[in-house]
């Protein structure tokens, strides 16, 4: 009996042990859920890759490294930043179907891109035109269906379920005076969010700030901490991230731009990269900027068992888990070099039967969210 007795005893402070040990990694914070993001435990253990897509490279469409990603059930669509010439179409085989949305001074070229969303009926470009925007509809033939004017200057957008858009002009005062603006269909103003009230001029950070989840929309800042989720009806907080030594410090704000930098280089910085989350899971990215290099800390909460799962990449850390394109049927995308992907060591590698060489376009490799 005091055997049985004693069993019991040891399994109630076993599991009280691990229920704390959940909850200290999420405290609450006025009402917020906080992630103390560098004290979490590194995971040894890679994601598991469930399938990959190389890119078909061909000489006339050699992407680079920073590339932004975009899906519909038409394929991939693919602008290279450091060209931003024009969208690379593929198809969900990633089979090259073209060059399409050319950027230039030519009859049906774009003056520039932005940013762009792939929809249900086709792609959406986001153009700057001086200190004002312009969003390109356009069909899944190509062919322009509207242009959407608005009085806003925005280097990011994303599209909310009920047709409304969400607009991000960033840190950039005095040209947008606000960071977050919501704008109907015709391109009205709708509502103005945060507003930029620090003392000097900041140069705008070079940031995509929305990641979708299914309909859902979420939202993130270089500067801000908090963790969003927008809404029809507005916009709702969803976790704090503590940043711990790597928080930008509030002298920050009292000097200018390069002072603030040498700053906050001095100690490291760190800042949000990704957020979006499901019924189960939520995923958050963490970029820290120290020591002369660029980390990325991806975490994975099991949001029924308070768990969470971190891994740490860059460049030569887990590069092929590096670049994250998003969340898309029910997937984590990332868009990992040729290199990288024949020097990583996996079960999952040797089923792909992967036909690609070292130079080659990336490949997109699928994880399960």
């Amino acid at each position: 009996m005091k055997r049985k007795l004693l069993s019991a005893f040891i399994l109630i402070i076993g599991s009280s042990v691990l229920l704390l040990s959940c909850k200290e990694k999420i405290q609450k914070k006025n009402g917020l859920r906080v992630i103390a993001f560098n004290s979490i435990k590194v995971s040894k253990d890679p994601y598991t890759i469930e399938k990959m897509i190389p890119l078909e490279t061909r000489e006339d469409n050699l992407l680079k490294e920073f590339l932004l990603l975009r899906a519909n059930d038409k394929g991939f669509f693919i602008l290279d930043k450091e060209k931003n010439d024009a969208i690379h179409h593929f198809d969900t085989n990633g089979n090259y179907l073209g060059r399409i949305l050319e950027i230039g001074e030519g009859p049906e070229m774009l003056p520039n891109i932005n940013d762009f969303i792939a929809t249900d009926r086709g792609l959406e470009i986001l153009i700057g035109k001086g200190d004002q925007s312009e969003i390109w509809v356009y069909d899944h033939e190509l062919s322009l269906a509207q242009k959407i004017a608005l009085d806003y200057l925005a280097f990011t957008f994303s599209k909310l379920p009920n047709g409304n858009y969400a607009l991000c002009g960033g840190y950039n005062k005095p040209i947008v005076m606000h960071r977050l603006v919501i704008s109907d269909p015709e391109g009205n103003k709708v509502e103005e969010l945060f507003p930029n009230e620090y003392s000097n001029d900041l140069l705008p950070v070079g940031e995509h700030n929305f990641n979708s989840s299914n309909s859902d929309l979420y939202y993130h800042e270089f500067y801000n901490s908090t963790l969003f989720e927008l809404k029809g009806e507005g916009l709702s907080p969803r976790y704090e991230l503590d940043m711990g030594k790597y928080r930008i410090p509030d002298e920050y704000w009292d000097l200018d731009w390069m002072q603030g930098f040498e700053l906050i280089s001095k100690n490291g910085f760190a800042f949000p990269s990704h957020f979006f989350e499901t019924e189960d899971r939520a995923f958050f990215g963490v970029n820290v900027q120290a020591d002369m290099q660029l980390v990325n800390h991806q975490l994975i909460l099991d949001k029924k068992t308070g768990e969470i799962k971190r891994l740490i990449t860059s460049n030569g850390n887990n590069p092929v888990f590096y670049q994250l394109a998003g969340l898309f049927d029910e997937h984590l995308i990332f868009i990992a070099q040729a290199k990288d992907v024949l020097t990583f060591e996996s079960k999952a590698m040797e089923k792909q039967d992967l036909n690609i060489e070292a130079q080659d376009n990336p490949v997109l490799v699928f994880v399960k969210f």
